[in-house]
Formats: C-alpha cells, structure tokens, sequence
C-alpha cells in the first residue's frame, strides 16, 4: 500500500481521534483538560510494514509524549511541558 497524509481527526463529541501515521491508520481516545492540557489513550493501530516508518514512529511517540496544546487560527500545537513543540497541525475543511 502507498504513502498517506499524516493526519489525525478529533472527534468532540465522544473524544476520540483517528487518523494515519503515513502507512498505518489508528484510534484512540482523548481528554482535554483545564489549562489547555490535553492527553490521549487508547491508541491503536494497524500494523503494516512501509518505507521509511520514521516519521510514523515520530507521530506516536508524540502522541504518547503530548500533554498540552495550543490552537492559532487553524493551526494546533501539540507540546510537552519545558520542551520545544512537538508538532505542528493545520486544519483541513471538508464540504
């Protein structure tokens, strides 16, 4: 199976998230919390081997490593407290 977009979907309504890593899709849970803190759980993911995971293994780790965020315009940050961003997500309407 070919490259996908890195991409994630939060979902309001029952927290959950959902999306791809670049080769494998996954879901889980998420909790936003006072003081723009955020965590997720339960993520889960196929587990087809690609090229170059790297970058899917990167996604992950922030996944597990966020525990707060920031939102600009359409832009979301996800950070970990006294480190540098961790990532970097523009949001993308569907009609």
């Amino acid at each position: 199976m070919g490259k996908r977009e890195t991409h994630m979907i939060l979902k309001a309504e029952n927290n959950r998230v959902h999306g791809s890593g670049g080769c494998n899709t996954f879901n889980g849970s998420y909790e936003l919390k006072e003081g723009n803190r955020i965590s997720f759980s339960k993520i889960a993911s196929t587990l087809m081997a690609c090229e170059n995971m790297e970058t899917e293994a990167q996604f992950f780790k922030v996944l597990e490593m966020a525990d707060n965020y920031f939102i600009s315009a359409d832009t979301l940050i996800l950070n970990r407290v006294k480190m540098a961003p961790l990532a970097r997500f523009e949001a993308v309407y569907f009609k």
